[in-house]
């Protein structure tokens, strides 16, 4: 397993100012209105259009099917059990996708260029370091997944829909076993590096803002108003 992000960066935006971006996604995403959610998720898209256009083309194909299978299934004269289940967290994953367009961003920045630039809040450093390791480790897990995959096959083993419990367990105990053994290759890697040893850090990136941060966050905050206006 390798610990090196061989993500390229665009240096003209800092992940601090998508983290900003996030921060006020989360707290508008379940009240704003249709156009603003529709605004919301075309900023992220072309972000991402700018920074990964391949990841932007699979997040946008994989975007379409689920809305695609919501507008089936909400077709059906009634919604009950595990199709229900379904729906619902379709519809969450949906409200949401805008938070999980930028969490794909994010993944995208070094481990080492997330944590100074939490630093630069003067956030607790434990709090930096979970910060960045699970944006760092989300495209990991997506491989895990892939591994387990190929593993079930060879077992002939799959995803049912007429057992989705078991479904789920089949992914997710292996899953947490990759967890722990994650865990332990990044404190011994972590320990390496001396991240315990109390001193100042430095980086050798320039993460100011430029104006592209500052635009980014003005339409962040754009969103907010519109979204307090419409519901005051």
């Amino acid at each position: 397993m390798s610990f090196t992000d061989h993500t390229k960066e665009n240096p003209g935006i800092k992940p601090l100012s998508i983290g900003i971006l996030m921060m006020i996604y989360t707290g508008i995403v379940f009240f704003s209105t249709m156009p603003v959610y529709w605004m919301m998720l075309i900023f992220s898209f072309g972000l991402l259009i700018l920074l990964k256009r391949k990841k932007a083309i699979s997040l946008f194909l994989f975007y379409i099917a689920l809305f695609g299978l919501i507008l089936l299934i909400s077709g059906q004269p009634a919604i009950s059990g595990w199709i229900g289940s379904i729906y619902t967290m379709g519809l969450i994953i949906l409200k949401l996708f805008p938070l999980w367009i930028l969490a794909a961003i994010l993944s995208g920045f070094r481990t080492s260029t997330i944590i100074y630039s939490l630093r630069r809040l003067h956030l607790p450093y434990s709090l930096c370091i979970g910060v960045a390791v699970f944006f760092r480790f989300i495209p990991e897990y997506r491989a895990y997944l892939s591994e387990i995959k190929e593993g079930l096959k060879v077992r002939n083993m799959g995803l049912h829909l007429l057992r989705p419990i078991h479904s789920v367990e089949i992914y997710l105990v292996p899953l947490i076993y990759k967890a722990f053994e994650t865990g332990e290759l990044l404190s011994c890697a972590l320990i390496t590096k001396g991240i315990e040893y109390d001193c100042k850090k430095t980086s050798y990136e320039d993460l100011s803002f430029g104006w592209i941060d500052y635009g980014i966050i003005f339409v962040g905050f754009v969103f907010l108003g519109i979204t307090i206006w419409q519901k005051v």
